[in-house]
This record gives C-alpha cells, sequence and structure tokens, in this order.
C-alpha cells in the first residue's frame, strides 16, 4: 500500500483509494508529499471516473458566472452574500473551496480584485437568489446594481480527462488511481509519474502540457498557445504509451 508521509496522521492514507467524503483533517485540494519528491491533491472528481496515466484539468470554466450581480447589499463586516444567478443551474455546494472575487465596483475600484473562499451555499435556479458563505468577513461593502462577482469552482473540484482540444480549464494533475466519478481521492502534480503520451515529437528534457489532439494524453509544450507546461519529459514521446514525466505543477 502507498501512503502519504508527511505527517504521523496521515501516513496511513492509502494513495490508491477513494472516498465518498473529505477525509477527516483535510480539505479539497489539499497538498501533501510522499516519497522521492513526489507532490499529491486531494480533489474530487467528475462525473466521469478518472483513468490512470491521464493528464487532468479542472471543471470546464463557465462564463456564466463571471459577473453576477449583487442582489442584496452586503456591509463591510458580514460573511453571506446574495448574488443573482446566471442562467446555469447551480446545485448545493457545487463551488465549496471555490473563489469568490469582486469584478467591478462603484467604490473607485477601491475593492475590485477582493479575494475570498467560499464554504458553503444553497442551490439556485436560473436568474434565482443565491446565497454564498465566505471564509471571512467581507472588508469593504458590495453594493446592489454597482457591483458584480465572478465566483469559480476549486480547481480541484470535478475534475475531468484533458479535453485535447481548445483548453476549457487548467491543470490539475495526473490520475494515479481510476477515482469513481464523484469520488473523492488523490491525484499526482509533483515529480516522476506515467503519462500517456500523444503523437506528436518531443525527446528527453523537452517540456510537456496537456495534448492538444489526444484527451488525457500529454504532448510537446508549445510555448505562446493557451495550454500550459505541466513538466519534464524523461522520456521521448511514444504515441499511445505511457511515459515517464517529471511534473511541476506544485
Amino acid at each position: 500500500m502507498a501512503s502519504l508521509n508527511q505527517t504521523p496522521i496521515l501516513s496511513t492514507i492509502d494513495l490508491y483509494a477513494s472516498f465518498t467524503e473529505i477525509p477527516s483533517g483535510l480539505q479539497l485540494g489539499a497538498l501533501q508529499f510522499g516519497e522521492n519528491g513526489k507532490g499529491f491533491r486531494l480533489v474530487k472528481a467528475g462525473a466521469s471516473a478518472l483513468v490512470v496515466g491521464n493528464t487532468l484539468q479542472s471543471s470546464a470554466v463557465d462564463t456564466q458566472f463571471d459577473g453576477l450581480a449583487v442582489a442584496v447589499a452586503a456591509a463591510a463586516g458580514v460573511s453571506q452574500v446574495t448574488l443573482t444567478n446566471g442562467t446555469t443551474a447551480v446545485t448545493a455546494n457545487q463551488f465549496d473551496g471555490g473563489d469568490f472575487v469582486v469584478s467591478t465596483s462603484s467604490t473607485a475600484s477601491a475593492n475590485i480584485g477582493e479575494h475570498y473562499t467560499i464554504v458553503g451555499h444553497g442551490t439556485a435556479i436560473s436568474g434565482a437568489s443565491l446565497v454564498i458563505y465566505l471564509d471571512r468577513p467581507l472588508r469593504t461593502a458590495l453594493t446592489v446594481a454597482t457591483t458584480t462577482v465572478a465566483i469559480r469552482r476549486s480547481p480541484y473540484s470535478g475534475i475531468i480527462q484533458s479535453t485535447g482540444g481548445a483548453a476549457t480549464g487548467s491543470p490539475a494533475g495526473v490520475a494515479i488511481y481510476a477515482i469513481p466519478a464523484a469520488a473523492y481521492g488523490w491525484v499526482q502534480t509533483k515529480g516522476t509519474a506515467g503519462v500517456l503520451s500523444d503523437g506528436s515529437t518531443f525527446a528527453v528534457g523537452s517540456l510537456v502540457g496537456p495534448s492538444v489532439a489526444t484527451a488525457g494524453a500529454c504532448g510537446v509544450f508549445v510555448a505562446g498557445t493557451a495550454r500550459s507546461y505541466i513538466g519534464v519529459s524523461m522520456s521521448a514521446a511514444n504515441s499511445t504509451h505511457a511515459i515517464s514525466v517529471q511534473l511541476t505543477l506544485d
């Protein structure tokens, strides 16, 4: 059994297991280090089970959540904000561990860019009120009609296989275990890992990122593209085979 060895409390956690709830003492996205410089993140799988050796990404970004209006004025010092939902229905706690960012404001940009972590919320249909609970009190007031907020899921919530086309989310690691759909488990983000290779051409020592041609694979990283690199290849490209990659996401 592979286990984490950072702290005695976590030494018996099996990296090759899944959970229906977040293990006690941890939180979504928790970073833990194992042997030989390897690093792992606690994630929640999306609607499909993860595939071993696949490159992974965050859930696809939904731009409906880019500029939600503040529905009820929120004074500085409160940690509950009511927004008007966009057209995409929200399920309970979908955004837990995610981001709450002030996008626009009427206060001469004084609070634009303020960031909070979402710790809870209910459901909301299209155009309905969405009550968000934050990890700490607001530093400045949010006003109705003149303040908008962007919310995002945690990059470790609802993670999916990288698309193999245009990027729809940010890199989240590599699957080391077939975590079932909607279950919690560990993915690797640092150190040497076995990763599916696409048909692009690259040599040992090349920067690699999520493939632009093959879902779940890595491929040669091309600077200036929308794709991010995930690490350095320790093997030459080998289409449809797993190769060794030194991951550098953490």
